[in-house]
C-alpha cells in the first residue's frame, strides 16, 4: 500500500490524519517540523506528502519546492488554517485542487489522495 508523509506541527491534527489514513490501509510516516520532514522524505519512499503550510523551522512552500525538485516527483497536498496568508496564496496557485483549508472533510482529502495515486499508477 502507498506510503504517505504527513507534516503537521499540531499533534492532534497529525494523529487524526494518521488514524484516518491508516484506516484506509495506507502506511503513514509523520513529522512535526521542517527538519524532521526533510529527514523522513529522504529516508522513506513516500508516494504522497501532505503538509501544513506553517511548520516549525520552515514552511510548506520550502518543503513543496524540495519535493518538486526531487526526481521522484511525489504529489504534494497542502493544508492550512490560514487560507488568506501570503504563503497560502502561493500554494493555492501552485497546487490548485491539492489545497485544503482546515477544517476539511476527511472524505474529500481521501478522494484527492486516491486520485493522485491512480494518476501515478497510470504513468507506470
Amino acid at each position: 500500500m502507498a506510503k504517505i508523509l504527513i507534516v503537521e506541527d499540531e499533534r492532534s491534527v497529525r494523529q487524526a490524519l494518521r488514524f484516518e489514513l491508516e484506516d484506509e490501509g495506507y502506511e503513514v510516516i509523520d513529522a512535526c517540523d521542517f527538519p524532521e520532514a526533510v529527514s523522513a522524505f529522504n529516508a522513506f519512499k513516500c508516494d504522497i506528502v501532505i503538509s501544513d503550510l506553517f511548520i516549525n523551522q520552515g514552511d510548506g512552500i520550502q518543503l513543496l519546492k524540495m519535493v518538486q525538485d526531487d526526481k521522484k516527483k511525489v504529489p504534494f497536498i497542502a493544508i492550512t488554517a490560514f487560507p488568506d496568508s501570503k504563503i497560502a496564496s502561493q500554494a493555492r496557485i501552485i497546487l490548485k485542487d491539492r489545497f485544503f483549508v482546515k477544517p476539511f472533510l476527511a472524505p474529500d482529502l481521501k478522494q484527492k489522495i486516491s486520485e493522485l495515486l491512480d494518476q501515478g499508477d497510470q504513468k507506470h
